[in-house]
């Protein structure tokens, strides 16, 4: 089996939290520009950053996007 990563749910999450991308910026010691670009998916968060902002918005760090499992075929 494979895990791939999927699309990002981040600005969904601040919706349901009523939080505006500059305020989880400015609590978790970024720039704004650097949420920014999270959330337009340019740029992955890093680990780190997602338990960080998990902790921040009372969530998990996999909640951050969606999860594919692929089950790889045998090998012929």
């Amino acid at each position: 089996m494979a895990l791939l990563k999927g699309r990002c749910r981040l600005p969904e999450i601040l919706r349901s939290r009523t939080m505006k991308p500059a305020e989880l910026a400015r609590r978790m010691g970024v720039s704004e520009s650097i949420v920014s670009r999270w959330l337009s998916e340019e740029r992955e968060m890093s680990f780190e950053n997602a338990v960080l902002a998990a902790r921040i918005l009372d969530c998990h760090a996999e909640d951050f996007y969606e999860w594919i499992i692929v089950k790889k075929g045998k090998r012929q």
